[in-house]
């Protein structure tokens, strides 16, 4: 992947022991048509070739690689296995999906 923007290293540990480390990895939004964009992601090993997220703009087209990214993760999460960061510390999951459920109110101030 080319022109990568953001990306993300975790650690995932399954109950059998195995350790796999994840890389994450959110390429630029490009436009791809009149009030369409789309943006390429990576989360290796589990996505070998990067998948593209359609968005109407690129804000919308990153937000959503990088809402992939979470939920991507929090699917590993429940179904058994630790998140860990590269220093070996829990990885702050629900830090990083704290705002998700959020309205546009909330997003106002209220």
């Amino acid at each position: 992947m080319n022109d990568i923007i953001v990306s993300l290293a975790v650690n995932a540990v399954f109950p059998n022991g195995r350790e796999v480390a994840l890389t994450a990895r959110i390429g630029r939004a490009q436009p791809e048509a009149k009030d369409a964009w789309i943006c390429p992601v990576e989360l290796a090993p589990v996505y070998a070739q990067p998948v593209s997220v359609k968005g109407v703009d690129s804000f919308h087209a990153t937000w959503l690689a990088c809402s992939l990214v979470l939920k991507l993760l929090a699917h590993l999460k429940a179904e058994g296995a630790a998140l860990r960061a590269s220093d070996g510390s829990a990885f702050p999951l629900e830090a990083y999906v704290a705002g998700l459920g959020a309205g546009p109110q909330d997003a106002e101030g209220g």
